[in-house]
């Protein structure tokens, strides 16, 4: 069987070994070819989950040549996926890949046969995610990823979890930071320190330019680390998650308002209650502190109407949802009222960056038509609304047809099911999911001039 995958298509593959060979026309052919084994996180478990020509097998995972070979059957359960990626060398004289030389992959595994031809890469990508072979509901799927960077093999390892030595060259921004007993740097010679090992008659796999070396995720940042250790410790690990996410997407160092609109119908008391949506404001103000320097995320409680609007912040965010939303009554379900009003807020702060809207509901709404038209109009405006679903998939199916929705200047909406216990969701899978179209809006609006 042969099969050959859309941008974010997937399909399932037999458990066994599986062979991913990465093809390319020159000078791309001089990539590097490497696997990246993650744990559920989103990071490597240590630096040797890195697999490249000088640390060639790990756990199942082979390199050989241009191919990644993994035995499934012999892949420890705590690696959730493996990414498979295409790396070139910044010093080479075409120092990037281009529309002409973007590298495909062909997947064949127990006689299926899949390709991906990701869309050119027109942005100077040093560094590329093909594809992901990953776990879900016990069985091994393969999803076409076509995610490209600019900071080279450095810079997509370090997004990872990967500490990369850069020592002996020009000097190289913060990675990301790790925890304080991350493992060591990816394999050095055994007496003197070095870059990330090289072959003895290979250019370097992570390369940095000899004048300008390629900017890492931290820098970045809207807010930095210490920051946030400083005011609000108990955020630390939802900044970091919320950083590899951005990293992944291709949308680290973008600045937006990042808003927060909760349904406070009658349905939703359970998730109050459990302290689910004291979380996910956690989750949305580690995100936040990523892409706004404020450190404040905007909050409103709907359900008829707009019941309250408040803020969350660095200092207030512990207990507050709960604070907050006891003195409102329950009420019934209407979108327009809580979309026109974070509208008016972002239009009266008169932000030059756009607006990312998380608004979380349980379920469909009484003015379906009304929040149809005012999201088409609302199109034309610097706002993306990514929808987060609580609860059973059937009671979800218009928040569905919002993301498919017609008439509109630009595709300015997401969806996302969480599922009926959406707490038991990982940070890394919630800013994942939060991530996956945001990136895809950003140049669709920058084409259609929404958004300078």
């Amino acid at each position: 069987m042969s099969l050959m995958l859309p941008k974010g298509g997937n399909a399932p593959l037999p458990t066994g070994r599986c062979a991913v060979t990465v093809t390319a026309t020159a000078p791309a052919a001089a990539s590097d070819v490497c696997a990246v084994l993650l744990a559920k996180d989103g990071t490597v478990r240590g630096d040797d989950d890195l697999v490249f020509y000088n640390h060639p097998a790990q756990d199942g995972v082979v390199l050989s040549g241009r191919t990644i070979v993994a035995d499934l059957s012999a892949v420890p359960a705590a690696v959730d996926r493996i990414a498979i990626v295409a790396a070139i060398d910044p010093e080479l004289p075409t120092a990037h890949f281009t529309a002409a030389d973007t590298p495909q992959a062909v997947i064949e595994c127990g006689g299926v046969r899949i390709g991906f031809d990701p869309p050119p890469f027109t942005h100077r990508e040093t560094a590329a995610v093909l594809v992901a072979i990953y776990r879900r509901d016990g069985a091994w799927k393969v999803r076409a990823v076509g995610q490209g960077w600019d900071t080279g093999l450095a810079g997509l390892a370090t997004a990872f979890g990967i500490v990369v030595d850069d020592e002996g060259r020009a000097p190289a921004a913060a990675p990301v930071p790790v925890a304080p007993t991350a493992p060591a740097p990816v394999p050095v010679a055994p007496t003197v320190p070095a870059p990330v090992p090289v072959a003895p008659t290979a250019p370097a796999p992570v390369p940095v330019a000899p004048t300008a070396p390629p900017p890492a995720p931290v820098p970045a940042a809207a807010m930095s680390l210490e920051k946030v250790q400083r005011a609000a410790p108990g955020l630390v690990s939802l900044y970091k998650a919320a950083q590899v996410s951005l990293a992944k997407s291709g949308v680290i160092g973008q600045r937006a308002a990042v808003y927060l609109v909760m349904d406070h119908s009658g349905s939703m008391s359970r998730f109050y209650r459990d302290g689910t949506m004291q979380h996910l404001a956690e989750q949305v103000l580690g995100l936040s502190v990523n892409l706004d320097d404020d450190g404040t995320v905007p909050l409103m409680f709907f359900s008829n109407g707009v019941d309250l609007v408040a803020d969350l912040n660095l200092e207030n965010y512990r207990g507050r949802i709960d604070r907050l939303h006891a003195p409102l009554d329950w009420g019934g379900t209407c979108y327009t009222p809580a979309m026109q009003a974070v509208i008016d807020h972002y239009q009266s702060t008169g932000s030059r960056d756009p607006a990312f809207v998380i608004f979380q509901t349980d379920g469909e709404p009484f003015d379906r038509k009304a929040t149809r038209e005012l999201l088409r109009r609302a199109s034309a405006l610097p706002v993306f609304w990514q929808f987060v679903g609580f609860g059973p998939s059937r009671d979800l199916r218009f928040l569905r047809s919002l993301d498919t929705l017609d008439r509109r200047t630009v595709d300015n909406a997401g969806f996302f099911a969480a599922g009926r216990q959406p707490a038991a969701r990982s940070d890394a899978d919630l800013y994942d999911h939060l991530m996956k179209e945001f990136p895809d809006w950003l140049r669709a609006a920058r084409a259609a001039g929404v958004i300078r």
